[in-house]
């Protein structure tokens, strides 16, 4: 007979795996359960594999918690503050090194300093002593230099006696008197006047000022430069009229020229610089100046008589020069009062009468004329615009006066039924082309000829004994 297996039974609700796991756990923990009441038989084999399962678990979880988890971020972080601290300690270091070089050096401009300050103290100790003895040298000097003056305190150094040459320059050729020597003669050499006063002053304030400071002081300091501006006045009534003055060098080529034009024409009245301060006060150039006299003095004054007549007739002037120098007188103005003067000139020459606009002429002027006829004139202004010129100026007046006793005797004898032909009528025709005027010459001459074919040479002479009246 089989023999049965034997069996391990586990009544129902006597047995907690949960129960005795947890035991199992604690006991390993040091800690024993007490003993459970009612326990059943266990297998003693499968107890064991759960218990070595159990342990091999809990060892696992030991060695987990001996070896620590990296966080590659905190790895990161902690690598860049070590680099930081590095670079930070670096820099100070550095900075430290820096500064000791630059202690260094501040100590050692500090001691050349003291240095210099002691050199200076020294030096200035030097200068006061000598300047205590050139007050005195300058004193006597001073003296000197009034009394080389005193007889002409406006005196050039050009002008001066070889003795008073010989003062000045012992006063003034030492090296500490240089600069003022050099001021002196540069102003001297162009004709400023008073100077002694002015540099005096100048030596008293600044004794040991440069030539070129000197130089300025008397051109451009109020304090000092009257005499400067006295000679130089044209440039001060410049500045008055808003203009920029001249330099040196321009101005005297400026007195130059003008002198050169007034000597050419004999003008000397008005060769000195008084006028040539005027004529640059006034902005007049040399080369318009040359200009306006030539124009006045070669066309009016030194041409015929007629034109300076008809310039006076025209414009009440009395002195050409005086009219052409004149600033107000522009020189397009003046060329155009001329040309006028000229053209007028000629008819008066001619035996015309002449105006300066239209106008019918009585009295003198129509001395000669027919009774029965009117002289005029279109006006020379009236003239020039319809283009004449210098050139044809001439011919025309001639062509004028050429026809008119012809014209003015026609136009007498046929004054009923016939238009006149007066100086009026032919200036319109000569000077203007005028067809109506044409005209009134034509019809003249051909009333005359057809007058000479029909009648005998007794009759015609006749006729033009009475006036026509037969």
């Amino acid at each position: 007979m089989a023999k049965k297996k034997k069996t391990t039974a586990v009544p129902s609700g006597t047995f907690d795996v949960g129960s005795f796991r947890r035991g199992e756990e604690a006991s390993m923990a040091g800690y024993t359960p007490p003993a459970a009441a009612n326990v059943p038989y266990v297998d003693e084999q499968i107890l064991a594999k759960e218990r070595a399962a159990a342990m091999k678990a809990a060892s696992a979880a030991v060695d987990l918690r001996d070896y620590p988890v990296v966080d590659p971020i905190k790895q990161a972080i902690a690598q860049q503050t070590t680099q930081l601290s590095i670079s930070v300690d670096t820099a100070l270091s550095q900075a430290e090194s820096d500064l000791d070089a630059v202690l260094a050096e501040i100590a050692a401009e500090n001691a050349l300093a003291e240095a210099e300050e002691a050199a200076a103290a020294a030096a200035a100790a030097t200068a006061a002593a000598q300047m205590a003895e050139g007050d005195i040298l300058k004193e006597e000097g001073d003296k000197l230099f009034a009394q080389a003056f005193a007889a002409d305190p406006f005196a050039t150094y050009s002008s001066l006696s070889p003795s008073l040459k010989a003062v000045i320059n012992t006063q003034m050729g030492d090296e500490s008197n240089a600069a003022f020597m050099s001021a002196f003669a540069v102003l001297s050499s162009v004709g400023v006047e008073g100077l002694m006063g002015a540099i005096d002053e100048i030596r008293k304030l600044y004794p040991k000022i440069s030539s070129e400071d000197a130089l300025l002081l008397l051109k451009y300091d109020k304090r000092f430069n009257e005499p400067y501006l006295k000679r130089f006045e044209g440039n001060r009534l410049r500045m008055q009229n808003g203009l920029p003055p001249l330099d040196d060098a321009e101005y005297l080529s400026n007195e130059q020229a003008y002198e050169k034009t007034f000597k050419s024409y004999g003008l000397t009245q008005f060769t000195n610089r008084a006028y040539y301060a005027q004529l640059i006060g006034e902005n007049q150039p040399p080369a318009d100046i040359a200009t306006k006299v030539s124009l006045g003095f070669d066309k009016i004054i030194n041409g015929p008589v007629e034109n300076l007549n008809a310039l006076k007739k025209f414009f009440d002037i009395t002195d050409i020069v005086a009219y052409a120098l004149s600033p107000k007188t522009m020189l397009p103005q003046m060329k155009q009062k001329v040309l006028a003067a000229q053209i007028g000139g000629q008819a008066l020459a001619q035996g015309l009468g002449t105006s300066l606009e239209a106008k019918t002429f009585t009295g003198a002027e129509a001395a000669g004329t027919p009774t029965n006829i009117t002289r005029g004139t279109i006006g020379v202004n009236a003239m020039m615009a319809a283009g004449t010129t210098e050139a044809n100026m001439e011919k025309l007046a001639a062509d004028v006066a050429r026809v008119l006793p012809t014209g003015e005797k026609l136009s007498s004898i046929y004054a009923k039924g016939y238009k006149q032909y007066g100086q009026l009528e032919a200036e319109k025709d000569i000077y203007l082309s005028n067809v109506e005027a044409e005209r009134a010459k034509l019809a003249l001459e051909a009333r005359e000829k057809a007058e000479w074919s029909g009648e005998s040479g007794i009759l015609k002479s006749q006729r033009r004994a009475t006036g026509g009246l037969i």
